[in-house]
């Protein structure tokens, strides 16, 4: 079985995952934390954590993403030290995704050619995600 990145934000994961439907395809399906039973779910429920995400999932052609929003006495930043990696098979194909990516985030290493892919590069997201996009290695690797 693949391993499923499962990601946690703090209140936006269902915009977020709207905007990664956009990018890679699928539809997101979103259970909020009103959606929960009576008498489920954390103790002393907040109205204001009641529409954020309980559990969000998107099936694309790359995989599936999993993500929650998480109430801060939870824990944590968003994706603090986590990397979401994503390959394509040429440069422009791979370029255009980054861009997209970084579309009002941080580049933290802009895309282009290293020593180690035709096409490589690191940002943040609008919405904390981490992702790590390059040019698939096509090279045969199997030989010294």
């Amino acid at each position: 079985m693949p391993f499923i990145p499962y990601l946690t934000f703090q209140g936006n994961a269902a915009e977020a995952f709207a905007f990664y439907a956009e990018v890679f395809g699928g539809t997101p399906f979103v259970m909020r934390f009103a959606d929960m039973p009576e008498g489920e779910g954390p103790p002393g429920l907040r109205n204001e954590i009641r529409d954020w995400a309980l559990h969000v999932s998107l099936a694309t052609p790359d995989g599936m993403l999993m993500a929650s929003d998480a109430p801060p006495e939870f824990g944590g930043e968003a994706q603090a030290g986590v990397s979401v990696s994503v390959t394509r098979p040429d440069f422009a194909t791979s370029q255009a995704l980054f861009e997209r990516l970084a579309e009002g985030g941080t580049v933290s290493m802009p895309f282009g050619k290293t020593f180690f892919a035709e096409g490589y590069g690191m940002c943040r997201d609008r919405f904390g995600t981490h992702w790590m996009v390059s040019v698939a290695d096509t090279a045969d690797r199997s030989t010294p």
